[in-house]
């Protein structure tokens, strides 16, 4: 889910305002809250409507059809209305739009196609119409984009054609639409984009393509494109990006690429970006990351890179993005962690891990965090851990310990005792228990008592034993657990 893209704005919450309005009959004299009433600018057509009246309410400059039976905008539909600024028709049947439907509409500068059966749109339907901002096609059946159906729409600041199945778009769509700034084209059934498909689109600051079928960005596509602030990829699958993609886009704040096939990343593909606030990097399967990935960053506050198949760090690979305060590990395949991963993250608050393969840390793994609050190692296979290995967080107020194969030994007292004398800080949905030894398991780490951690030891004698054996001519290579190690060439 992107709630980025999903959250009602004000158009929205008004369009539930018109159907509720429609449904239950509502008056204008008897809406209990006025801003839920049209305004006297404002005409609305319900059901009982199939086709679009010849004449609208006098004064009106707005006009929507709310689940209207109007399966056919026919051409010349608003020739007697030119003083209209926004059209919206929103779930009725429309199946067909016919060239010059929207002709005379001189001042219009919003109009909306929305959760309809549409599925083409003819070249010229928005010609001749000089203020036109805002253009929404969104929830259709629109299967192909055809060059010259923009044309013309000079002034056009906001296209929004996501959730349609527009599979193709013809080479120099978009070339006239000089004034665009926001390109909405997610949830489609694009496969695949050319380097001269946006190049025109010189004051774009949003370009969204999610959830598509896109394998490939071809080098060289955003190289025109020196407005953007944001670029959405996720939920393609994209394998491989080519060197340089972003170099030119140095007002870039948004880069999502999660949720591809990207096995890697190429070096310094994010260097040269000042003013990133979101990179999301998770759920897809990278492998490794190259020595230098980031360049300096300081108003990027988290980096997600969960979800894929990382088993080691660069050291330092982080140390650029100065002001980081959230790095999301979880669900990789580290098996031990090490401190130079985490070189330059004086800022860090929050360090995930959780869902990993780790097996052991260093007493300093932690030490170049010295900021960390909340440190999450749940789901991991830890068995134990070395005496003072949190003591280098002095402001760790939360940690996630459990679901870990603890081994209740001689080894994991030091640890017991930190947990006994840290016991508001251990935030773990469930208890930490033993895994071993059997005579300990399930039982929680915190009602351990100190003469149950222990470890076992050499029967009495041991050594004369195995030297006895040695001496019997036993051929002796190695001695099991409880017996010292001897060979023939000890005595």
């Amino acid at each position: 889910m992107y709630l980025d893209y999903k959250k009602l704005g004000n158009m929205y919450l008004r369009h539930c305002i018109y159907f509720l309005l429609l449904l239950f009959g509502c008056a204008a004299e008897e809406c209990a809250n006025e801003e839920e009433c049209p305004k006297d600018y404002q005409d609305v057509y319900d059901k009982s409507i199939s086709n679009i009246p010849s004449t609208l309410k006098a004064g009106a400059t707005e006009v929507f059809f709310v689940g209207s039976l109007i399966s056919t905008i026919p051409v010349g539909a608003f020739t007697n209305s030119p003083q209209l600024e926004k059209v919206e028709f929103l779930n009725t049947p429309t199946i067909s739009i016919e060239r010059g439907a929207f002709e005379g509409l001189d001042k219009v500068h919003s109009i909306e196609i929305s959760n309809t059966p549409l599925t083409s749109l003819p070249v010229g339907v928005f010609q001749n119409l000089p203020m036109l901002e805002s253009l929404i096609l969104k929830l259709n059946k629109i299967q192909r984009l055809e060059k010259g159906l923009f044309d013309g729409l000079r002034k056009l600041r906001e296209l929004h054609l996501h959730t349609n199945e527009i599979v193709s778009i013809d080479e120099g769509t978009f070339d006239e639409l000089d004034n665009l700034q926001l390109l909405h084209l997610a949830k489609n059934n694009i496969t695949s984009i050319s380097t001269e498909m946006f190049s025109k689109l010189k004051k774009l600051a949003t370009l969204r393509l999610y959830e598509n079928d896109i394998t490939a960005v071809p080098a060289g596509i955003f190289n025109d494109l020196t407005n953007l602030k944001e670029i959405a990829l996720q939920g393609n699958k994209i394998s491989v990006l080519p060197p340089n993609l972003f170099f030119a886009n140095k007002k870039l704040q948004k880069i999502i690429l999660e949720q591809n096939l990207l096995t890697g990343l190429p070096p310094e593909i994010f260097v040269g970006l000042p003013l990133i606030k979101q990179l999301s990097l998770q759920k897809n399967q990278i492998t490794s990351l190259p020595p230098v990935l980031f360049g300096e960053m300081p108003t990027l506050s988290e980096v997600k890179l969960n979800q894929n198949n990382l088993t080691a760090l660069p050291p330092g690979v982080f140390s650029p993005i100065i002001k980081l305060k959230k790095l999301d590990l979880s669900q990789n395949q580290f098996t031990s962690l090490f401190s130079r991963y985490f070189e330059g993250l004086e800022s860090l608050l929050e360090l995930n891990l959780q869902k990993n393969l780790i097996e052991t840390l260093e007493p300093t793994t932690f030490e170049n965090v010295t900021s960390l609050t909340t440190l999450k190692l749940t789901d991991n296979k830890l068995r134990t851990l070395p005496e003072g290995v949190f003591d280098t967080l002095p402001k760790l107020k939360k940690i996630y310990l459990n679901n870990n194969p603890w081994h209740c030994d001689c080894k994991l007292k030091s640890f017991v005792n930190w947990m006994k004398a840290n016991t508001k800080k251990i935030m773990s949905s469930t208890p930490e228990t033993c895994d071993l030894p059997e005579g300990l398991k399930g039982q929680h780490l915190l009602s351990l008592t100190e003469d149950q951690l222990i470890c076992p030891t050499n029967p009495p004698g041991g050594k004369s034993f195995c030297n006895l054996f040695v001496r019997l001519r036993l051929k002796l290579c190695e001695c099991d657990a409880t017996c010292c190690a001897c060979t023939l060439d000890s005595i």
